[in-house]
């Protein structure tokens, strides 16, 4: 099944792209779609960064079920001062 990921802040630049459409297998979560992608990209520099998922623009945790066709958002705490 295909999903859309889009990069935001120091993802989008770790990954070198704002969107991404990628393959994974059905069933798979959030969270285990998300520890695959940094494994494929070698950024596992970031895998400790606190991400907020969002899934169709609805926020969610990382035992959310992926279904075909879904966007997920991963979005990154934003500091500023």
């Amino acid at each position: 099944m295909t999903i859309k990921i889009l990069f935001f802040a120091q993802l989008k630049d770790a990954f070198g792209t704002g969107e991404r459409t990628i393959e994974i297998q059905e069933g798979l979560t959030v969270g285990e779609a998300v520890q695959a992608l940094f494994k494929e990209a070698g950024v596992s520099r970031l895998k400790g960064l606190p991400v907020l998922y969002s899934v169709n623009e609805d926020f969610t945790d990382e035992n959310r079920e992926l279904k075909d066709n879904d966007t997920l958002a991963l979005l990154p705490p934003v500091a500023g001062g």
